[in-house]
């Protein structure tokens, strides 16, 4: 009888080695699965970060090629450049070849089912009488620029009366102004993966003040017939 139990198991080792082993590949599958949704999540994260990047370039490289378009008004001269807390519109150089010169960029929130998102309108071509009575262009496209936006705010440097230091405004007014603000500030709160993240930017503007040289009224031709007489 003992030899008989050292040559085998008996029923109930048999149920307890079966148990260790279905414990082992349920262990075992677990990690598994968690390997593959951490793999998963970091993937995704790493998605929205590039994107995020390249969101943050886009608005940059055309921030910095605003252009301030000269206005003709009945209160004077003024740039068309319209900044809220939650979206910005200006005129910049545009890079499509089929639509050339400037064009209008405006980014705003839009909100669907819940969800925010920034976006970006652009709109061509660019007349002054257009910008004048906030009307778009003929060519227009819309573009999501950020999904999953919790919260978008802007921000518009401005110089103070002493001009030896500078405050943050949150609207801007070019009509008003006449110029553009010294700098941008585009701040923004987005839901990546399951972790908040906030971003920031802060873009300067290098060219601000419009060219009044272009809108100098032309001289009376009498006038200059007298200047080429005099030499």
């Amino acid at each position: 009888m003992n030899t008989a139990r050292a040559q085998g198991f008996t029923f109930l080792e048999l149920m307890i080695s079966l148990a260790l082993m279905s414990l082992i590949v349920l262990i075992v599958n677990a990690a598994l699965s968690l390997g593959i949704r951490v793999t998963d999540k970091g993937e995704a994260r790493t998605t929205e970060n590039q994107r995020a990047r390249a969101a943050l370039a886009l608005i940059a490289r055309q921030l910095k090629s605003a252009y301030p378009l000269a206005l003709q008004t009945e209160s004077g001269v003024a740039v068309y450049f319209t900044g809220e807390p939650e979206g910005v519109s200006f005129v910049a150089t545009t890079g499509r070849p089929e639509v050339g010169g400037l064009e209008k960029v405006t980014y705003f929130l839009r909100e669907s089912r819940g969800r925010r998102s920034l976006w970006m309108r652009t709109s061509a071509p660019t007349l002054p009488s257009d910008l004048l009575n906030d009307r778009e262009g003929s060519i227009r496209q819309e573009t999501e620029i950020l999904p999953g936006a919790e919260s978008l705010t802007w921000e518009y440097l401005r110089p103070t009366q002493n001009q030896d230091r500078e405050e943050w405004v949150k609207r801007w007014e070019g009509k008003d102004e006449r110029q553009f603000p010294t700098a941008v500030r585009l701040s923004w709160r987005a839901q990546l993966g399951e972790l908040p993240y906030e971003w920031h930017i802060d873009v300067p503007l290098t060219v601000r003040l419009p060219q009044m040289e272009l809108l100098a009224p032309p001289q009376p031709p009498g006038r200059a017939g007298r200047r080429r007489g005099r030499e």
